[in-house]
């Protein structure tokens, strides 16, 4: 038996179920980055929008249906703003251009609650699909700066790490850390954005990682990171089958399982039809 036969029995049968295609996904996910518009994150940033179509491609691949936006914070105006609402990662790609470097004070927390259309008064509002998991991603290589948050509030009260907390419990989001190694947001105070993570199903990443210009080391980086974002947002609804985006279309996390049975079987019958061929 030809190993070229092998692959096109397994993708005749893939296509046969509809397997991973996007539109059959079990887990949907609502992605915002949070990007440090500080003056020392110009690498970051390009590394970071030459790199999404990989870290888009590997959730896909994993049957994970996801959408992009993009929050600056710390420029020159010290309020985080939208650079783009949820869409594709090539349209998130060309948005992210419009990044700055020309900040100093970065408050993190006033992104997240911006991130998830907390702030009062806010006007320009992401429009998350009602049934996607949400997912918050801050890169930064700063602590939380919360001089830099004056006039924004949430339900009145300044964006601290107990209200950011809490919103993040509240929209069962996932919270990710891209923190440099060795820096002040390793501590676990009040400041910092690692024990954030931690409490709200997500994990700490090294931003050093991101912050080179060894393009090799770059995309093992983007690699590993949207690996172990899928694993932890299959993880999630494992652990929530019932939270909003696991159970689309009656996509109990469960349901995968029978299909690549499925998928399994149908490849076992395609080899048989080329054994009797052969």
């Amino acid at each position: 038996m030809k190993l070229k036969q092998l692959f096109t029995s397994a993708a005749m049968a893939a296509a046969l179920i509809g397997f991973g295609n996007p539109a059959q996904s079990a887990i949907m996910t609502d992605i915002v980055f949070l990007v440090d518009e500080s003056g020392s994150m110009g690498t970051v940033q390009a590394n970071l929008r030459n790199n999404i179509g990989l870290f888009a491609s590997i959730l896909s691949a994993g049957g994970v249906d996801a959408q992009y936006g993009l929050v600056g914070y710390g420029a020159s105006a010290a309020q985080p703003r939208m650079i783009s609402d949820l869409t594709d990662p090539a349209s998130l790609a060309t948005a992210a251009q419009g990044l700055q470097i020309s900040g100093g004070f970065e408050s993190g927390f006033s992104a997240t609650a911006f991130a998830l259309n907390a702030i009062d008064n806010q006007s320009d509002l992401f429009s998350y699909r009602p049934n996607a998991v949400k997912n918050i991603i801050i890169f930064t290589d700063e602590d939380n700066d919360s001089s830099s948050a004056a006039g924004f509030a949430v339900n009145g009260l300044a964006p601290s790490y107990a209200v950011v907390d809490g919103l993040l419990k509240q929209n069962n989001a996932l919270f990710n850390a891209v923190v440099s190694f060795g820096g002040a947001c390793l501590t676990a105070d009040a400041s910092c954005y690692v024990p954030l993570a931690l409490a709200n199903n997500g994990q700490q990443f090294d931003l050093n990682s991101l912050n080179t210009n060894n393009q090799q080391v770059v995309e093992d980086f983007v690699t590993a990171f949207a690996n172990a974002k899928l694993q932890e947002t299959i993880d999630f609804c494992d652990e929530n089958p019932n939270a909003p985006g696991c159970n689309d279309n009656g996509g109990d996390p469960s349901v995968s399982e029978p299909s690549i049975l499925a998928l399994f079987g149908l490849g076992l019958l395609g080899l048989q039809l080329v054994r009797r061929r052969a």
